[in-house]
């Protein structure tokens, strides 16, 4: 019987020590591969820190390497519709004035609230990534309405969530949202516009 204790035993302690040496080496296997993921993204942290600096840095040395060409601002339905709200903005006199692609970001800004930070930030960085086609200020610089040229094609890809995005902050800002189709402004919309500038509308459209 003591013989047999002495064969539980050692097949007892074997058990521990292979439990114990499968256990350190699954730890090593671990933290090696652990490790080795560590470094491989330090290394991508490098080079992206590095990628980072060198845009900084050496912005004008990039511009340099390439040539470059003009581009017209708008296309030609674009620069007629352009070219119509010039007229319709002479009309008044009141000193407003209509500018083109107009970055979002330059006149609409969060209505801040600390309890949407994060939102806050996010939606300002959504926003800042579009914008308008033409912008109508009054005599003090303020925006009183973005229009939107819908061209031919115009909606493709997600262009109808992009413009929704602009119309919903316009909305909240108190801006008018006005969406242009291909033919042109029709009456209805001259007649907002010139409403807007303090214009009567109905003896300006007959001019115009």
């Amino acid at each position: 019987m003591f013989e047999s204790i002495q064969e539980l035993s050692t097949i007892v302690i074997i058990g521990c020590v292979g439990f114990y040496l499968a256990t350190v080496l699954f730890i090593y296997e671990f933290a090696k591969k652990h490790r080795a993921r560590a470094e491989a993204l330090e290394e991508q942290l490098g080079d992206a820190n590095a990628q980072i600096a060198m845009l900084k840095s050496h912005g004008a040395d990039l511009v340099q390497k390439v040539g470059w060409r003009r581009q017209k601002l708008m296309n030609l339905p674009e620069f007629r519709l352009f070219q119509q709200l010039e007229r319709l903005v002479a009309q008044g006199s009141k000193g407003h004035r209509v500018f083109t692609q107009v970055s979002c970001g330059e006149f609409l800004e969060v209505a801040y609230r600390a309890d949407l930070k994060d939102t806050a930030r996010n939606a300002t960085h959504c926003l800042n990534r579009k914008r308008v086609d033409f912008l109508l200020i009054d005599r003090s610089g303020k925006p009183i309405a973005a229009i939107e040229y819908q061209g031919e094609g115009h909606y493709q890809g997600n262009a109808h969530d992009r413009d929704h995005a602009k119309r919903v902050a316009c909305h909240a800002a108190g801006i008018r949202f006005v969406e242009v189709a291909a033919s042109g402004l029709t009456n209805g919309q001259k007649a907002d516009l010139l409403d807007l500038i303090g214009c009567k509308a109905n003896s300006a459209i007959a001019a115009e």
